[in-house]
């Protein structure tokens, strides 16, 4: 049960970043492709910190997880559309997590798959990876978002708060409140998908 968690878990961390790539080169910059990140190989994409402390949790037997991947390199100089380019390929991760927690509702509403545990946790560790990106903390993909909206100068002062973010998430995380702050998202979030289960 948990190597196929495991096994769930690299799938949705890969299809989050390659989101990002595709949706990078589709706006036009090559780089991700170029770097060997449009790959279904996870060793491609993952984040050693970001792998190990979902795993970690779920051997620990914890009901929250978090995680992420290495960022997919982008030169936003490349976009043909500009700020709507930095927009697109900062919110195409999360909207990919959500489609796949849908998806998972989907099949589970006709059938296609059955109602258990890891057709469940499919769902919930999307809807996780989805909302926990969508957080406007750097370098999580709330905060690029943002930083598309924003002048240059306050894009530069977004980016060099990564490092300390990371620090700060694990922070979070530690004293509980990481849950706290994302519970009112998962509320919605899980009457949706009962909607569309049960509808």
């Amino acid at each position: 049960m948990i190597v196929l968690k495991v096994i769930i878990l690299l799938f949705s961390l890969v299809l989050h970043e390659l989101a990002h790539g595709y949706m990078a080169l589709f706006c036009g910059d090559k780089t991700a492709k170029y770097s060997g990140r449009l790959s279904l190989n996870p060793l491609k994409h993952l984040d050693p910190i970001g792998a190990l402390i979902p795993i970690f949790m779920l051997l620990s037997g914890s009901n929250f997880i978090i995680g992420w991947a290495k960022p997919v390199p982008v030169n936003y100089f490349a976009f043909r559309n500009g700020r709507v380019g930095e927009f697109l390929v900062s919110i195409a991760g999360v909207l990919t997590n959500y489609l796949l927690m849908i998806l998972g509702a989907i099949l589970i509403r006709y059938g296609v798959i059955p109602f258990n545990d890891i057709s469940i946790y499919f769902i919930i560790i999307n809807m996780a990876l989805g909302t926990f990106n969508l957080l406007p903390i750097p370098p999580l993909d709330g905060s690029r978002v943002i930083a598309s909206f924003l002048n240059d100068e306050n894009r530069i002062k977004i980016f060099t708060l990564d490092t300390y973010g990371i620090l700060f998430i694990i922070a979070l995380s530690y004293f509980g409140a990481l849950n706290k702050i994302m519970s009112p998202i998962y509320n919605i979030l899980v009457r949706f998908i009962d909607l569309i289960i049960r509808s």
